[in-house]
């Protein structure tokens, strides 16, 4: 071999170890400095649901207000209503542990959000705790998203379209549906 091939064979096999090197100390460095993001899970509210004895939901003009006596829920608007425990135990089971998309601290213009004035709020309260879910505007950026306040807190949250509908409910979602009270009814008959 002439002296200028073996000249260049060497300055290849040269460059091929430092590429190599290089090539192996970016994958050391990303290895080792790379940070992994945990996806953030916010909450905007996070209760134990068998604490709650009251629960009240307005929307606009209509409300329903409910209230559990032993292990029984009963309209505190209407005696005549029989309650469903199990759709009202349903529903304490969204409203209870609700997750936010976003997390907006220290709002001092609640207005800009429809929290101000809204006319949807749910209310979940035992013994000396209360809880007001206040939820407001559609966010016209994000699509499906609806902004959220509890209480008097300085923070804003936002939640899917999915979950705000889970919360809106009216006295028929909790009553007692008459196929229900028809079962019921032969249940017992038959168990006499």
């Amino acid at each position: 071999m002439n002296k200028k091939k073996k000249r260049n064979l060497i300055l290849l096999i040269v460059l091929f170890l430092i590429l190599m090197a290089g090539y192996l100390g970016y994958g050391y460095y990303k290895e080792n400095h790379q940070t992994e993001e945990e996806p953030v899970t916010a909450k905007v509210l996070e209760i134990d649901s068998s604490k709650v004895t009251e629960i009240g939901i307005t929307q606009g003009e209509t409300s329903v207000n409910l209230k559990k006596e032993g292990d029984v829920w009963t309209s505190e608007d209407d005696d005549s209503i029989s309650i469903d425990s199990d759709k009202v135990e349903s529903f304490l089971t969204d409203a209870c542990e609700i997750p936010a998309d976003l997390v907006i601290p220290d709002v001092t213009d609640f207005d800009q959000y429809g929290l101000t004035d809204s006319e949807n709020t749910i209310s979940l309260q035992w013994d000396d705790d209360l809880y007001v879910i206040t939820i407001g505007d559609q966010n016209s950026n994000a699509g499906g998203f609806f902004y959220v306040r509890v209480n008097d807190e300085d923070t804003v949250y936002t939640i899917e379209n999915s979950v705000r509908y889970a919360l809106e409910k009216t006295m028929d979602d909790f009553a007692t549906s008459e196929a229900d009270s028809e079962t019921e009814t032969e249940t017992g008959s038959e168990t006499e």
